[in-house]
């Protein structure tokens, strides 16, 4: 060992004799166990690193190649005169414990780099700087095993509307197991020239509107957490300042009007555990605790309590007023996520362009749960994982107007269809129906996979599961698709109107997708035309189905003479040269009614008067030369036949 070290020794002076600046690993480099190696300059390895002892630099870490680290060590920072980098082309680089002991500053991560520590850090002198989208992840069980007085620092955009709210977490604690804003929320609007030193924020005890000052104005009227133990709106919990905020509690918070309002969290990172006691039924508003992202199946998995998250999400609210605001909750779960339900108008939110919930909740991300179990919800460090806003997989949701990206990317196995329902008032609902082979889910409710809708309107279109005519699903995941299932679909209209089923989206799916309307049987394919139910206001929770075959029976008839080849054993449906559907029955069959339909499923005429005793009725028809449906309704039921008109 003491030749390993002395080799480390001889390479440091032959570097600083021959005017080297810097040491660069290009093949293997291994420090031993209870080895201490010291750099004084920049290393930069191309090579395989891995350290079981202790490594102490002076200079910037640039990591091109892999990095390994054993349990016994550590990697120190310590320079004294200016700031230290890591970075690297590799955007990747892992520790076991880190030490922050550079007293000039800190230690800057460059911004989209991933920082893997298994273990602790600590932060005995300087901060560690993450920038932009640089984040820190650590993997040890139990509780937090950070300590030191150092900070870490790390940004996060919010909306930049003063009249909008964000649901903010906190990735950091300003003292021991707490948050407090007027403490550790800075001014992030110079951070790309303030990086170690931005300004505290100021937060208003007095006004509504937050604003573009410097430092920054946030107003503290808007400032609230939810609390578990009282429903509905009353549930909202004032808080100020200074009050205490745990790690993984959510906070409202408005923003300042500014464009791209950065924001600056500094303290002690949140690490390890974190859990919530809650009740069956009850909500909470919870967040991302971590200054890493956090995978929302991960979370869901861990939690028995919890079947789906929600996450709210701006619309453009121009006033403070509670009536008067734009938004809704985007739903999320393992089968994937929905946008909000708003007037499709406002920044495309709610089409099928709109806001789309991410598995990645991105860091600082707030969100709603509501338990359906009495287990506590437990946060930990499994959940934590690194990805990027900019790269499309992660989220913060400030509002309507952020970047759409392509849908998340999912495993080609898996296969999704969005519907999209727009009532009359423009506000465009989106169901998805997710195929996950590799998933328990099943045509039963499943949790993680089945989404309830949340703040459901007047008028909505919803999946029906298990029967249970009491819930809206919003989101259904099963295994593996079968071209031979149906998925019940209810649909709610209180008022008279255009009412639209369309396809929003298809994901990895190739087939065709109708909505079949069981009282017609009639089929419309969604992948060539949108379905407009003409009906009466009303409940309709056995009439829809979403399927993938089209089954109607087809009956085409065009110069059949009506007094031959009729058979008396079953009923006949022709369309007459005299422009009239012709119907006829068993000579002993009642008949209640006979209503035909056009293929958007508007019903053109119904027959219902002078019913009994007949078994020949004749319809008269003038409408254009397309495809009807007849419906004959009798004592045996319904019979459907298609037929054209010439």
């Amino acid at each position: 060992m003491k030749q390993n070290y002395l080799f480390f020794l001889v390479l440091f002076f032959i570097c600083k004799s021959l005017g080297y600046t810097q040491i660069v690993n290009k093949g293997t480099l291994k420090i031993l166990s209870n080895t201490d190696v010291y750099f004084g300059i920049k290393y930069t390895n191309d090579g395989s690193h891995t350290n079981d002892g202790n490594l102490y630099l002076k200079g910037n870490f640039i990591n091109n190649g892999t990095t390994a680290a054993a349990t016994t060590s550590t990697t120190h920072f310590t320079r004294t005169d200016s700031i230290q980098e890591i970075k690297g082309s590799a955007n990747k680089v892992n520790f076991y414990n880190l030490v922050i002991n550079n007293t000039s500053s800190g230690v800057s991560i460059v911004n989209a780099f991933e920082l893997n520590v298994v273990n602790s850090v600590t932060l005995t002198n300087g901060d560690l700087r993450l920038v932009g989208e640089a984040q820190l992840l650590q993997s040890h069980t139990g509780a937090n095993a950070n300590t030191g007085t150092g900070k870490l620092l790390r940004d996060q955009q919010g909306i930049s509307s003063k009249f909008g709210y964000n649901y903010w977490s906190s990735p950091v604690t300003t003292s021991p197991g707490i948050f407090k804003l007027n403490e550790g929320l800075y001014d992030g609007t110079d951070a790309s020239t303030n990086a170690f030193s931005p300004t505290l924020a100021y937060i208003s005890p007095t006004g509504f509107d937050g604003s573009a000052t410097t430092p920054i104005t946030i107003s503290e009227r808007w400032l609230y957490t939810y609390s578990a133990n009282t429903a509905g709106y009353a549930g909202w919990d004032k808080i100020y300042q200074n009050s205490p905020i745990n790690p993984g509690e959510g906070f409202t918070m408005k923003g300042t009007g500014a464009a791209n309002q950065n924001y600056v969290f500094k303290g002690l990172p949140n690490d390890g555990d974190y859990s919530f006691p809650i009740a069956t039924g009850q909500s909470v508003l919870l967040g991302n605790p971590y200054p890493s992202a956090l995978d929302s199946q991960e979370f869901i998995n861990d939690n028995p309590s919890v079947n789906q998250i929600e996450i709210w999400i701006d619309g453009g609210s121009d006033t403070h007023y509670l009536a008067d605001y734009e938004g809704g909750y985007g739903v999320l779960n393992n089968t994937g996520g929905v946008a909000a339900s708003v007037p499709s108008g406002i920044f495309g939110l709610g089409t099928s362009s709109g806001v789309t919930p991410k598995r990645y909740l991105a860091v600082a991300q707030g969100f709603f749960v509501e338990a359906i179990s009495n287990n506590p919800i437990v946060f930990n460090n499994s959940q934590r994982i690194f990805k990027t806003e900019t790269s499309g997989d992660s989220n913060f949701y400030k509002s309507s107007k952020i970047k759409n990206t392509d849908q998340e990317k999912n495993n080609e196995n898996e296969q999704f269809i969005r519907i999209g329902y727009e009532d009359p008032e423009k506000y465009h609902r989106q169901l998805l129906l997710g195929f996950l082979p590799n998933s328990p889910a099943n045509l039963n409710c499943n949790r993680g996979y089945d989404a309830l809708m949340s703040s459901p309107r007047e008028d909505e279109l919803f999946f029906i599961i298990e029967n249970d005519l009491t819930k809206k699903y919003v989101i259904q995941g099963v295994n593996a698709f079968d071209e031979n299932d149906e998925f019940p679909l209810g649909l709610i209209m209180t008022e008279a109107g255009v009412h639209t089923i369309m396809l929003d989206t298809l994901e990895n799916f190739t087939g065709k997708v109708y909505i079949k309307d069981m009282m017609a049987n009639m089929f419309c394919d969604l992948t060539k035309d949108s379905f407009t139910p003409n009906l009466s206001p009303g409940t309709y929770l056995d009439r829809f189905r979403l399927v993938f075959k089209d089954k109607t029976a087809v009956v085409i008839n065009e110069d059949i003479n009506p007094n031959l080849g009729i058979s008396a054993e079953k009923t006949n449906v022709y369309y007459h040269e005299n422009g009239s559907f012709i119907v006829r029955t068993k000579n002993d069959l009642q008949v209640n009614n006979i209503s035909i339909y056009n293929m958007l499923g508007q019903q053109i005429k119904k027959v219902s008067d002078n019913m009994l005793g007949k078994n020949v009725f004749s319809i008269p028809f003038q409408h254009p030369k397309s495809v009807y449906i007849v419906v004959v309704d009798s004592e045996l039921g319904k019979e459907t036949f298609r037929i054209i008109n010439k």
